[in-house]
């Protein structure tokens, strides 16, 4: 039987773990554990916790048995969880809720009676019905009641938007995807279109998404292109987003593009066996049939493509027209599914509609090269000249080299759109013709336009692990890759990743850089419970007392004055003073006289705490030769406080006058190391 505190351990390791399956199932783990250990509390606690975890991962079977039971221990205990229980779990409903019709298995009667207990909660609790009409007309539209579906609509649109109203960026993507639904796309933009940058969990992809297809319908063509690009690129390495993928399909078999849309059929495939949402599946199949049927007609029924992946993880050639008759009867056996359960046949012709749906235009441009603006055109047009000749000529592989030209060309312009699209086409041109050594710098670039980008880490991480994967990457190309990877994360992860790129450095037998990574790693580890910390500070301390003969001695000195000094931060975060003041005081016989103003400024507010006024004015004086601007300021801070001690107050007046210290000033034992190798190049 395991104890609570072994509970709790078990329960966060499984927090800690990457989304996906295998942290659903040690969640799930944890919690049965909690549940035999007799810790109903705790259990529930664990339940609560993870319900998030497994919504927004894609198990929502999980979500729903965990509800249930995390719902059933409040009704009998409403005090088993914490102030925001009530709060949390009315909002978790709108969750189970949503899900709940997209499982033909799971009768209609049992939604409706969840739905109505949801009701029934909010009316009691206070609260808007705002959620609880939207999941009405949701629900409605699934089962082709367009009447109830309207109704329930006005009372959604007309209700109070109130804490438990979905987010400000998801009520209008819904909105739009209805509007959608009745063919008023003009509607749909005017509803969505102010919403288009805004963030929350999903968005702004979805409701990008929703205004490509109402741009398309209205003919915004170039609109609709961007709006693509943007949208698939954040969804293209989340699960989460597989069921909008479907509308990316059905813009690309509408548009003219289905040769795309085989690109992304291909890519997401094998995401079909690994989606739990029966819905999920119908609604990104029937347009994937709808981009196959396109090919048919234009005479690639026998192109080879990718086909889904057998029981051994492979995946086995097949052609257009055998992919289309595979995922065509998968789309009626689902679709019937549905009808059976929902007693209509909506599903099955909205199935139908959008495995046929007409083309709206011959050839949308997806290329940022075609789309960008005119300075643009002017930079790049000798190479679109190259690419369309060599696409003419019939040389591929000619046409992919060219496009990578033009990424190097863009990648400092100034439209992000721009930058990442051509990266990202020449990246794909590459990989498509097989040309390995191209494709590597296609993908250094992305790498660097990704990290280098804010919002865009986990499209960075995919690259990285591309590129990790490249076996003629050397150590040394290795560990600065993770170094620089480090730096788009926080604490222990960022800890780890440069103690992996110091491993790399090592192999490579370049022990300065080695000693910076681990050094990188220590610094991490004082905002975060990291237990190696101490063995990496004794590793990069081996290192330093031992430098290769080859080492520049100014490049060491000054990698071992700034170990001293994140070594005595580490110690003072630790609550470990002597050693922190002693490793501070190594940092000030280092030659580089930033690093000296900084270790001065940290020994001689640790020197005040101590009531050593005196030696602290000495570390402080010391410190001012080489100090930058901030450490200076803090420098005289401390000579102003040290001769106010010691009974010197003109003086210490003198040098608050002459510098501008404010009162904080005087007071900041506070001060933190700025290291300024954690900024991006």
């Amino acid at each position: 039987m395991m104890s609570e505190q072994q509970l709790r351990e078990a329960f966060a390791a499984a927090q800690a773990m990457p989304d996906g399956p295998a942290q659903h199932t040690a969640l799930d783990g944890a919690i049965r554990a909690a549940d035999a250990a007799g810790e109903a509390k705790l259990a529930f606690e664990f339940r609560h916790e993870s319900i998030e975890k497994f919504v927004f991962g894609g198990d929502d079977r999980r979500a729903f048995l965990a509800f249930s039971l995390s719902l059933a221990a409040y009704d009998r205990d409403p005090e088993i969880g914490g102030p925001g229980t009530e709060h949390l779990i009315l909002w978790q409903f709108k969750w189970i809720v949503n899900a709940l019709p997209e499982f033909p298995d799971v009768p209609l009667d049992r939604t409706y009676a969840v739905l109505e207990d949801m009701r029934a909660r909010y009316l009691r609790g206070g609260h808007s019905l705002h959620a609880v009409h939207q999941a009405r007309w949701q629900i409605a539209l699934h089962v082709g009641d367009l009447d109830e579906a309207a109704a329930a609509y006005h009372d959604m649109i007309t209700a109070k938007q109130d804490s438990l109203a979905n987010c400000s960026v998801c009520v209008p993507s819904a909105q739009a995807w209805y509007l959608l639904t009745l063919n008023r796309p003009e509607d749909a933009i005017a509803v969505a279109a102010p919403f288009a940058d805004s963030w929350c969990r999903t968005q702004p992809e979805r409701i990008r998404t929703n205004l490509m297809l109402a741009h398309l319908y209205t003919g915004d063509l170039r609109k609709a292109a961007e709006l693509h690009r943007a949208a698939y690129r954040a969804m293209r390495t989340e699960r989460l987003h597989f069921s909008a993928l479907g509308t990316h399909l059905t813009f690309l078999g509408r548009s003219g593009n289905a040769l795309r849309g085989l690109e992304l059929l291909e890519r997401h495939l094998p995401w079909l066996d690994g989606t739990t949402s029966p819905h999920d599946v119908l609604v990104f199949t029937a347009p994937a049939v709808l981009v196959l049927n396109r090919l048919a007609e234009a005479g690639h029924a026998d192109t080879a493509v990718q086909g889904r992946p057998g029981p051994d993880g492979r995946r086995p050639a097949t052609t257009v027209a055998a992919l289309r008759a595979e995922l065509t009867a998968l789309v009626e056996q689902l679709a019937a599914r549905f009808d059976a359960r929902n007693g209509t046949t909506n599903q099955s012709e909205l199935a139908r509609q959008r495995m046929t749906a007409p083309q709206l235009a011959d050839s949308v441009p997806l290329s940022v090269l075609d789309t960008a603006g005119r300075r643009t055109r002017q930079r790049i047009a000798g190479v679109q000249e190259q690419i369309a000749a060599h696409t003419v000529a019939g040389d591929a592989a000619a046409a992919a080299l060219a496009r990578l030209d033009a990424a190097l060309l863009l990648r400092d312009h100034s439209d992000t759109e721009t930058r990442y699209g051509a990266a990202e086409e020449a990246a794909l041109a590459l990989e498509r013709v097989g040309l390995a050594a191209p494709l590597l710098r296609a993908r250094e670039l992305l790498w660097q336009l990704y990290r280098s980008g804010g919002q865009h880490r986990d499209q960075a991480m995919v690259v990285l692990d591309l590129l990790l994967a490249e076996p003629s990457l050397t150590a040394s190309r290795r560990g600065q890759l993770l170094d620089e990877s480090a730096r788009l994360f926080w604490g222990d992860d960022r800890a780890e990743r440069s103690v992996l790129a110091a491993d790399q450095h090592g192999m490579a037998g370049d022990r300065l850089a080695e000693l910076r990574s681990l050094s990188d790693a220590v610094s991490s580890a004082r905002h975060a419970v990291w237990a190696p910390a101490e063995q990496v500070l004794a590793r990069a301390d081996a290192i330093a007392a031992a430098p290769p003969a080859d080492a520049d001695p100014a490049l060491w000195d000054t990698a071992c004055g700034r170990l001293n000094l994140i070594a005595a931060w580490w110690y003072d975060s630790e609550d470990r003073d002597d050693e922190a003041l002693a490793r501070a005081e190594l940092a000030e016989q280092c030659r580089d006289g930033v690093l000296r103003g900084g270790a001065a400024a940290f020994t001689g507010w640790r020197l005040l705490g101590r009531d050593r006024p005196a030696e602290a004015e000495q570390h402080a004086r010391r410190g001012l030769d080489g100090a930058d601007e901030d450490d200076t300021r803090r420098l005289h801070a401390v000579l102003a406080v040290s001769l106010r001690a010691q009974g010197d107050e003109a003086g210490a007046d003198a040098l608050v006058k002459a510098h501008d210290l404010q009162a904080w000033e005087l007071d900041d034992d506070g001060y933190d190391y700025d290291d300024s190798e954690d900024e991006d190049d």
